[in-house]
């Protein structure tokens, strides 16, 4: 992963990915923290070890962004750009799938009981 991904750090307040803008990348958070959000309401905060930006790598068709991602306080990020990670090896990409698969029932766990109110 390290010949293909990138290191950045990002200022309070700035804004790592824009709600429908195309999606060549994904993101996980080495330091600090970001907030996620769409129309401008809040879905989540994430923190050092979380990723974000992988529903548009993850999406069949049209690889759009489906919500903001602001810098909270200073932070560092790791960019994989998603046409690195086709390149990468079969078992690489697995590992990623899989990774993907158990944040997203993570986080739709999380989703539903927030709107049942548990």
């Amino acid at each position: 992963m390290a010949r293909i991904s990138n290191w950045r750090v990002a200022a309070a307040g700035e804004l790592l990915m824009t709600e429908g803008a195309q999606g060549s990348f994904f993101c996980i958070l080495a330091d600090g923290e970001v907030r996620v959000s769409r129309k401008g309401k809040l879905l989540n905060i994430l923190h050092t070890g979380e990723c974000f930006g992988e529903m548009a790598y993850l999406s069949k068709d049209d690889h759009l962004r489906g919500a903001d991602v602001t810098v909270m306080a200073e932070s560092k990020s790791i960019s994989v750009p998603t046409q690195k990670l086709a390149q990468a090896s079969d078992a690489c990409r697995h590992k990623f799938d899989r990774a993907f698969m158990e944040i997203l029932v993570e986080r739709l766990t999380m989703a539903n009981a927030r709107l049942s109110g548990v």
